[in-house]
């Protein structure tokens, strides 16, 4: 049930033009200077912070994040532990990075549970990794999710199918992606971070893969959730169309800077 193994093969239609959009984003990130490039990656990361924190219930102002993301601003003393984790959870986008950079991409616990620490609202007590001990009664995500004594084997079997060959015929790096996340969310590992872990997780398979972030929007919250309750491919095309929005903003801010 939470291996990489689902009911429905999206059609290939829906991946057309997005791989030679995404090539065209890299060739103009190679002529781009590396100012413009940093800029890039600093509105893609806060754009990613801000919805990402939406789909879990957490509104920002445009004024908190730009406070915790100026080095020189003077935050309020009272709003540290909130800068302090939006400052943790960009650090977590540049981990996708340099986890996506690799040569080789491979998937560990350990993956996981760096992530974890890195969305914990309280990091030192995140270090353990311990995975959820009970079966959240109130949750904002109300799709199926395995019971805690199931958690341990079954996140070891999604890290084995992560690590194996695709089987044929291969799938599309992005369609890998989404049923991966959606794999992971039903498994539903961590009680407060599962979320932001597996879309970060998810989004190391696309950037490996050569494509920018699927940010998916706060305003696709509902289908979102529905999409990982319901169906695959529902899940696959908001996928698809998070990861084109992300190679649009892209274009735009490049062509504008060169």
């Amino acid at each position: 049930m939470h291996e990489l193994q689902f009911d429905t093969e999206t059609p290939a239609a829906q991946f057309e033009g997005l791989d030679a959009r995404a090539e065209q984003i890299r060739t103009l990130m190679e002529h781009g200077s590396a100012e413009d490039i940093t800029s890039l990656w600093h509105q893609l990361d806060v754009s990613a912070v801000y919805h990402d924190c939406a789909l879990e219930g957490q509104v920002l102002s445009p004024e908190e994040l730009s406070t915790a993301f100026n080095p020189r601003a003077l935050p309020d003393a009272s709003r540290a532990a909130l800068y302090g984790s939006l400052r943790s959870h960009r650090t977590a986008y540049d981990y996708v990075r340099q986890v996506g950079a690799s040569r080789t991409l491979v998937f560990t616990l350990d993956l996981f549970k760096q992530f974890h620490q890195l969305f914990a609202a309280d990091p030192v007590e995140a270090r353990s990794g311990k995975f959820r001990s009970e079966t959240p009664l109130h949750r904002s995500y109300f799709h199926e999710i395995c019971e805690p004594d199931k958690i341990a084997g079954n996140m070891r079997k999604l890290v084995t199918s992560l690590n194996e060959p695709l089987t044929a015929p291969p799938l599309h790096p992005v369609e890998w992606a989404s049923r991966f996340h959606r794999s992971f969310m039903r498994i539903f590992p961590y009680a407060d971070t599962s979320g932001k872990v597996g879309r970060a997780a998810m989004n190391v398979i696309l950037v490996h893969h050569g494509y920018l972030p699927a940010i998916i929007h706060a305003t696709e919250r509902q289908r979102y959730y529905e999409a990982l309750r319901n169906n695959q491919q529902a899940f696959t095309e908001l996928v698809v169309e998070s990861a084109s929005a992300s190679l649009d903003a892209a274009s735009r801010f490049l062509r504008r800077a060169l």
